[in-house]
């Protein structure tokens, strides 16, 4: 059986009234979106989400509740397929980012990056979603 095409896995981190953005550039597009990435071979997308968050920001986090599975999409930004799974966490610590990663971790307000044109459609429809905004 095959599973998902591309499997990737983002985790939306609430505090304060910000959520927690990884700035990011792909293909040669500077973006918003959340902490996450692929879910390895024999890897459950909760585990991966854990990793990802641990490996990115050195971050422990909790899956919470699943947010959003849009099912597998054409990516705006390397016009590739792929299946992205949205879930709110939850987690103490700052951000912290190895050098090794080619992004920026950082806290903002959810409204200043829904309306900064830098995300793609199903992060902004997951973000309304953990803010109990399905508008």
């Amino acid at each position: 059986m095959l599973g998902p095409e591309n499997l990737r896995v983002y985790g939306i981190l609430l505090r304060e009234r910000r959520v927690l953005i990884s700035a990011e550039r792909v293909a040669g597009r500077d973006v918003l979106k959340f902490p996450g990435g692929a879910v390895e071979p024999a890897e459950t997308p909760e585990l991966a989400l854990v990793r990802e968050f641990q490996e990115e920001g050195a971050l422990a986090v909790t899956p919470v509740r699943l947010l959003h599975v849009p099912g597998t999409l054409l990516s705006p930004w390397t016009q590739a397929n792929y299946t992205p799974v949205y879930y709110e966490v939850r987690g103490n610590g700052d951000p912290v980012t190895p050098p090794h990663e080619p992004l920026e971790l950082r806290f903002m307000a959810p409204g200043e990056a829904m309306r900064s044109g830098r995300m793609a459609e199903p992060e902004i429809l997951a973000l309304r979603r953990a803010l109990g905004d399905d508008a």
